[in-house]
């Protein structure tokens, strides 16, 4: 398989905003081990043949009691998962904030777009990081109040 095909919209091409851009070094890394034998390229195709949101429709009811902070971010243009799933995401999970959508992304965004991800996830982080202080503090408040 060459990196030209592999970079096809019949291949990874789909995942990435700029397909052009991944290096081949990347794509034997993506890829070499999961064609490595013929039953892991056969292992592959069951799971690309099994992608489908109902795993995660299994699972709303467990999200639904998931209270940590959660950062939905989401690439408008991912063809594998509508952009409607990051809104669904953040209503149903309790923790969720509104989805952190990226214009024309796709489902490897964090590769591609990487500076603003990791800048939306450390401003997640921090302000996760302060509400559990200031909630820390004001159950310690609440404590020795309730002490006198």
């Amino acid at each position: 398989m060459t990196a030209v095909v592999v970079r096809s919209p019949q291949a990874l091409g789909l995942a990435y905003e700029h397909p052009e851009q991944v290096s081949d070094e990347t794509i034997e890394a993506y890829l070499r081990p999961l064609v490595r034998t013929d039953q892991r390229t056969r292992d592959l195709q069951r799971f690309l043949a099994a992608f489908d949101n109902r795993h995660t429709l299994a699972i709303e009811a467990r999200l639904k009691t998931l209270t940590a902070p959660t950062l939905v971010v989401w690439g408008t243009d991912d063809v594998f998962f509508d952009v409607k799933w990051a809104e669904w995401l953040a209503d149903t999970i309790p923790g969720a904030r509104r989805p952190v959508e990226f214009t024309g992304a796709r489902i490897f965004f964090p590769e591609e777009r990487w500076a603003d991800f990791n800048k939306e996830l450390r401003a997640h982080w921090l302000t996760a990081s302060v509400e559990r202080v200031v909630e820390d503090v004001i159950a310690s408040a609440l404590a020795v109040r309730s002490t006198e």
